[in-house]
């Protein structure tokens, strides 16, 4: 007679606390599946109460519990002169990216700033630590 294998919802989260993939396994399967991306990430059985499949999306894994994300930029689209004098800028997480035009380019303060002489919108992504959830930003250029 074999012994019954549960069904569990898990994750798999980075040293950064940064959940990395999610899914469904065999409970037995957990150490094999912590072992997918390498030393220091650990796969976590979820709660069923606490498990959704965007969890990476709103949630990251702090001090081995499950916690949800903040968020780090409240304003998320700003409107300024297109005059080359006139800009945006705001605070970021330490440790943010900021994606535009296809470049993926880490910020190397707590801080974005943005000014321009053409009018039109320009929208960033950024790339927040695993604590924050990512954000999108458009500025108006007039």
């Amino acid at each position: 007679m074999s012994e019954y294998d549960p069904l569990v919802h898990y994750i798999i989260c980075g040293p950064d606390g940064k959940i990395r993939q999610s899914g469904d396994c065999a409970r037995s399967m957990l150490p094999v599946y912590a072992g997918i991306y390498g030393e220091g990430f650990a796969a976590v059985e979820v709660p069923a109460d606490q498990y959704d499949r965007d969890i990476d999306v709103h949630c990251y894994v702090f001090n081995a519990i499950i916690t949800a994300k903040g968020i780090a930029a409240s304003v998320t689209a700003y409107t300024i002169k297109a005059d080359g004098n006139d800009a945006v800028s705001f605070s970021v997480p330490a440790g943010t990216s900021v994606i535009h035009n296809g470049q993926i380019v880490a910020l190397s303060d707590d801080a974005f700033s943005f000014t321009t002489d053409d009018v039109g919108d320009f929208e960033f992504s950024f790339i927040a630590p695993a604590a924050f959830r990512d954000f999108k930003v458009t500025i108006h250029a007039v």
